[in-house]
């Protein structure tokens, strides 16, 4: 079941920077991430990424488990293979060496 889109203004927002972009591409993958487990991915120090990871979470873009892990909202992913994400204003397409 697909959720309610996301607003246009809070996707621009939180796709403005190339850290979170990078996270999105690691979630499509469709395993859930602690927030050092994505920072070490990226190359980015975790208390840097863990403020990234809470604009991502606002904007509604991932959610986050009660163990702290995040993950792409269920029914968001479309393609684990192809890194496909949909969040009903529009198909984000990642695939493994997407850049932003």
């Amino acid at each position: 079941m697909i959720e309610t889109p996301i607003s246009t203004k809070a996707m621009a927002s939180a796709l403005g920077n190339a850290f979170r972009w990078r996270a999105l591409r690691e979630l499509a993958a469709g395993e859930p991430l602690m927030t050092i487990e994505l920072s070490e991915r990226i190359g980015v120090a975790p208390n840097t990424f863990s403020r990234h990871m809470k604009v991502l979470l606002a904007s509604g873009l991932v959610t986050q488990n009660r163990a702290g892990q995040y993950a792409i909202p269920v029914g968001r992913l479309v393609s684990k293979e192809e890194r496909i994400l949909d969040y009903g204003i529009c198909l984000l397409r990642l695939g493994n060496g997407a850049r932003p």
